[in-house]
């Protein structure tokens, strides 16, 4: 017995014991241990189910299962809801988990149905049961004809949310499906977030919109991921400004061209007697002329297929998936998939996997589609280690990290880092915010508005005495129609320690005055006016009329901005969370 194979058992048998859990399940876990091979079920996702029903058996409402790409998380939930939740008395037999999935993709819809719906075998009672789980679209979930209704209509105790990233902004049919409907008459009903980057809840927890018991998937040692791709040396890192396919010139001269990082990487697939190689392009024209190209330099070597759902590809996604399949594992041959939209979370290449010569991902503006597009469909478990892997190598490394200890999601150097190597956001509806760069930092500490009406006052003139009568006369000039109407970049209010900016000055789509307007104390007096020159007041003067359509904050005066003793910060990278989660 391995290492690993005391630790799994010590664990389930803790697990087993914290739960208090009858003999039945135990049975049934050795059994279907005992026949992995026809179960398709193995000790790190028994540990995960377990884990997840100690959570549910505890009262959590909302939990996140964050658990590697293809490391066997519809394993997970099969056996929490079949075996592990019916053994602890928190389903009975016509009640019913729902597995509900955002993602369009019909055959793995189907592929959902088969593997989760499948009967399963109960060793205690020695017969075949109905699986206790109904796989759904979320459409249908929402239009059924409302996701009450379907509720009831199952009697559902947990709803099981698939690749949580997608289709959970805060206007998603989601939202208003689960969180505005069924929250709201059923208070009790529970939540199980499943993905390997399911950042739109991890934000909400951490940040205390909402309160999720985060439970980490377990990651057996035959398990092939990204951590162990860039140990293995088998990623590439992107070359700067990278498009596999080239183009110089424009319109009727434009002329395209592979770039040699693909020849390279075809060339390498052609030194095996078969397999894959994928590309990544971002539309089907752009993949129509690379599989032209391609033609041209490697007909005799290998074949090149595109898919997509243009009609131009050669097959459509599902059906091209499975035409290469039978082209690599039955006729031999060597091919290279350009895909556009496909290849995305839920995918399984199966064993194809072990026919894998290279993949190009040029995605690297964020952390889970760059991570779980093509490089993601590489992981899992197969002994594959000849593949090269075109991606962004600092995207993957960040990644890596975050699936070895899913809490530096919080870490603030970590997400400063992902900012800096121009990486945009988490997923679909969280991005990035840089709150404060680190170097200089001069904190706004008194702020003070004076309308137009107000400053032509004795009382404003006082509260303006670190300025001269000259220039209070300038300053009031400035809200003349002969002077905003004029042509006034560059004006300069001549008052040493003292900076202005007029709102007359800047165009409307990138006015400076108005973009700063709503600034407050503390905040970085450098980013309003200039970080060089050490200045003690700055001034933002909205000089348009407030009928005018170019005032767009509708306050015409002054804004007076006192700054205060400069000084070094570090910096400091927030999430803007627009998904369901953070209301």
């Amino acid at each position: 017995m391995t290492a690993y194979q005391k630790h799994w058992d010590s664990e389930i048998e803790t697990l087993l014991n914290e739960l208090n859990a009858p003999s039945s399940l135990e049975e049934n876990i050795v059994d279907t241990l005992h026949n992995s091979g026809r179960t398709g079920i193995f000790p790190n996702q028994i540990i995960n189910a377990l884990r997840i029903g100690l959570s549910i058996k505890e009262g959590h409402q909302n939990m996140a299962l964050v658990a590697s790409m293809q490391s066997g998380k519809s394993g997970t939930v099969y056996f929490l809801c079949n075996y592990v939740l019916p053994a602890l008395g928190l389903i009975n037999k016509y009640e019913s988990i729902l597995f509900v999935t955002s993602m369009r993709d019909t055959d793995l819809y189907n592929q959902n149905c088969r593997n989760l719906q499948a009967e399963f075998y109960d060793v205690e009672e020695k017969r075949t049961k109905p699986s206790n789980i109904k796989v759904m679209k979320m459409s249908d979930f929402f239009n059924h004809p409302n996701p009450h209704k379907v509720v009831n209509e199952f009697d559902v105790q947990l709803i099981v949310r698939d690749e949580d990233q997608y289709g959970c902004g805060e206007e998603s049919s989601f939202q208003e499906a689960f969180f505005s409907e069924l929250r709201r008459r059923i208070p009790d009903i529970k939540l199980l977030a499943v993905s390997a980057t399911p950042y739109d809840i991890l934000d909400a927890q951490y940040t205390g919109t909402a309160d999720v018991d985060v439970i980490m998937g377990v990651r057996p040692p035959q398990y092939y991921g990204i951590s162990e791709m860039l140990q293995d040396g088998v990623i590439e890192d992107l070359p700067e400004s990278f498009k596999a396919l080239q183009s110089q010139g424009s319109g009727d001269e434009i002329v395209f061209n592979i770039h040699p990082k693909v020849e390279d990487y075809v060339r390498h697939l052609n030194t095996f007697e078969d397999g894959l190689g994928i590309i990544r392009e971002s539309n089907s024209s752009r993949a129509l002329e690379l599989r032209r190209l391609l033609l041209g330099a490697y007909k005799n070597q290998c074949r090149v297929i595109a898919i997509g759902s243009d009609s131009g590809c050669d097959f459509g996604i599902n059906e091209g998936i499975k035409e290469i399949s039978s082209l690599i594992l039955k006729r031999g041959q060597r091919v290279v998939l350009i895909v556009v939209q496909a290849l995305t979370a839920g995918k399984d290449l199966g064993i194809l996997k072990e026919k894998v010569r290279f993949g190009i991902e040029p995605r690297d503006k964020q952390l889970a589609n760059g991570a779980q597009g093509i490089a993601g469909r590489f992981c899992g478990y197969h002994k594959n280690r000849d593949f090269k892997l075109l991606a962004s190598e600092s995207l993957l490394s960040h990644y890596a990290q975050f699936e070895q200890d899913w809490e530096i999601f919080a870490d603030e150097e970590w997400r400063n880092n992902l900012y800096n190597a121009d990486v945009r956001g988490l997923s679909t509806h969280t991005r990035f915010v840089n709150m404060q760069s680190e170097g200089a930092f001069t904190p706004i500490v008194s702020i003070e508005d004076i309308d137009y009406t107000s400053l032509l006052s004795g009382k404003a003139r006082l509260e303006l005495d670190f300025i001269d009568d000259d220039a209070y006369e300038r300053l009031l000039s400035f809200f003349e129609d002969s002077f905003y109407d004029a042509a006034t970049k560059g004006m300069r209010f001549n008052q040493k320690g003292i900076t202005v900016r007029i709102a007359s000055s800047y165009n409307l789509s990138s006015n400076r005055v108005h973009r700063n307007w709503n600034c407050g104390v503390d905040d970085d007096f450098g980013n309003i006016f200039f970080k060089k020159n050490p200045y003690e007041y700055g001034i933002l003067i909205s000089n348009y009329p407030v009928s005018d359509e170019r005032n767009t904050i509708g306050f015409c005066g002054i804004k007076i901005i006192r700054a205060g003793q400069k000084e070094n910060r570090l910096q400091i990278t927030n999430v803007l969370n627009g998904s369901m989660y953070s209301n």
